[in-house]
């Protein structure tokens, strides 16, 4: 018979869960076990051996669901002030006093104990359940370790339950300026990026709409990534709309140029090239030559308008490699004015 658990505690080889419809926790044996984290509903059966004794459950479904975790979320309330106008921030859920084992978690990660740091989170998570900031560090330390599937699901985790805290309908801000907001900002940043990762371009267009929502300001720059996520999802009028609202500059720059290209507006094209150009000259010729980027050339850090920047753009904006665009290069590389430019 299925049964439904929320996971409290992830081991090797097993999970120490709680049945939705029941108060004392149990054990479960079931395979590959690491790949599901603190808090995550599954829906189980048991497998019987020879003997007909249940040894061994098998997992049907897993959902990131905080719905189910014991207590409530944390608050988002008014900054209570008339100059704020309708910004918000979220309360305080963990004293300064209860912080200090978190503060450990951190100071363990920044020198490289990912072991240590992630045992610290987990076992602060089994305290304080809602703690936000812990699943998005949890979500950093499974990306270093090249796990992303985990890594989508702890900043899933941290994203869902600060969408508990804020209302339905919520109208107001969240901005970055407030250090409570930070948290949630962050861990929806870490799982718009998890969803890029995973080809889900339109999930993740909508988490970085909302954080623009709930932070105009956009501190962390996720406005810049919008253009060439809706082009990956075939939306180039989305992408045109996105470009206009907030403006092309960077490697975004080119991205506008592909769109003139796209619509046969050469003379537009050109003008975005030459701005494109000043910002970075890498990506016409890597265009050109058919460059490979490797997977190390689009994770490293990278140096503005350096050919590692133009790799990563490339790689992740794969319309400049199709025929219309090359054939636009070719041309303006034939002409002598133009090159010597």
């Amino acid at each position: 018979m299925q049964r439904e658990f929320r996971i409290l505690e992830v081991r090797r080889g097993s999970v120490l869960v709680q049945p939705l419809d029941a108060v004392k926790e149990e054990c479960l044996r079931v395979a590959r076990a690491t790949t599901y984290i603190e808090n995550e509903v599954i829906i189980a059966e048991p497998l019987s051996d020879r003997s007909g004794v249940s040894s061994q459950w098998e997992v049907i479904a897993a959902r990131v669901d905080p719905s189910f975790i014991d207590g409530g979320a944390p608050k988002v309330v008014p900054c209570g002030n008339e100059e704020a106008g309708t910004e918000c921030r979220f309360a305080e859920y963990v004293s300064s006093e209860e912080e200090e084992d978190f503060e450990d978690a951190l100071e363990a990660l920044r020198s490289g104990d990912h072991v240590t740091a992630a045992r610290l989170l987990r076992a602060f998570i089994r305290r304080f359940p809602y703690h936000i900031d812990s699943y998005h560090h949890l979500g950093i330390i499974e990306t270093d370790r090249g796990r992303r599937g985990r890594a989508l699901k702890y900043f899933e985790m941290g994203y869902r339950i600060g969408l508990r805290s804020v209302s339905e309908g919520f109208s107001g801000t969240l901005p970055w300026i407030h250090l409570e907001n930070r948290p949630f900002l962050r861990a929806a940043h870490g799982y718009g990026l998890a969803l890029e990762l995973q080809r889900r371009h339109l999930d993740a267009v909508d988490v970085y709409e909302r954080i623009l929502a709930w932070n105009p300001n956009d501190n962390q720059g996720v406005r810049y990534l919008l253009p060439s996520l809706y082009l990956q999802a075939r939306a180039p009028q989305k992408a045109r709309a996105t470009l206009e609202r907030h403006g092309a500059d960077g490697m975004n720059l080119y991205t506008r140029c592909l769109l003139e290209i796209q619509d046969g507006r050469r003379r537009e094209a050109l003008r975005w090239l030459c701005r494109a150009l000043s910002y970075n000259l890498y990506l016409p010729r890597m265009v050109l030559a058919g460059k490979k980027v490797s997977h190390h050339e689009a994770t490293c850090t990278v140096v503005v308008g350096s050919e590692h920047e133009a790799g990563q753009y490339l790689r992740e904006n794969g319309g400049w490699l199709r025929k219309p665009p090359r054939d636009f290069l070719q041309r303006l590389m034939a002409m002598k004015p133009f090159v010597r430019r």
